[in-house]
């Protein structure tokens, strides 16, 4: 899918669960776990946007990192700033882009599959996954020329995948546990 660009942004910043990018699950970093969906989902180009060094080697998922600089990287930056700077990092256009927050473990391939067919058939300008709760849980598909130029407010088409963000140490726990469990 090379018309579509994944992007994985993470930061060093958390500061209710420090060290939160890097915590693992099954011995995968959350950051590499998130970088590893979007690939298996089948995207191609993926760019991984962090302000620390990674503990993998990202081209295995046919990824660059892009080391953000400290003043983009704290806790006023938006998440759609740092995307979109990503995205013209690249230099190249893309049609779609999808993004993966890497706190969101327990969103599947599956999931990110559904978030572009429902992007690419259904015609949507966003697609963002929800938890069986409804709360918004970190992956956004959404049309490159609308992303450019809109602030995402409005989600137009959904997705539900199973589990809650990170924001903890005890949800990262929680989900751990579940994780673990399942395998």
């Amino acid at each position: 899918m090379s018309s579509i660009l994944g992007v994985v942004c993470a930061r060093r910043g958390s500061k209710r669960f420090p060290g939160k990018k890097l915590a693992e699950i099954d011995g995968i970093s959350l950051v590499e776990r998130a970088v590893r969906t979007l690939n298996r989902a089948g995207l191609n180009d993926i760019v991984v946007a962090t302000d620390f060094d990674l503990e993998f080697d990202p081209v295995q998922y046919g990824a660059i990192h892009l080391r953000r600089s400290p003043n983009a990287s704290d806790d006023n930056i938006a998440l759609q700033d740092t995307v979109k700077w990503a995205y013209l990092s690249m230099q190249r256009p893309y049609e779609h882009i999808v993004f993966l927050m890497p706190n969101c473990p327990m969103v599947t391939v599956d999931c990110a599959r559904k978030a572009m067919k429902l992007l690419l058939e259904k015609k949507y300008n966003v697609v963002r996954s929800y938890s069986e709760n409804g709360f918004e849980n970190g992956l956004v598909a959404v049309k490159t020329s609308y992303f450019l130029n809109h602030y995402i407010d409005v989600y137009c088409g959904g997705c539900v995948c199973e589990g809650d963000e990170i924001h903890d140490e005890q949800d990262y726990l929680k989900i751990k546990r579940r994780l673990e469990a399942a395998q």
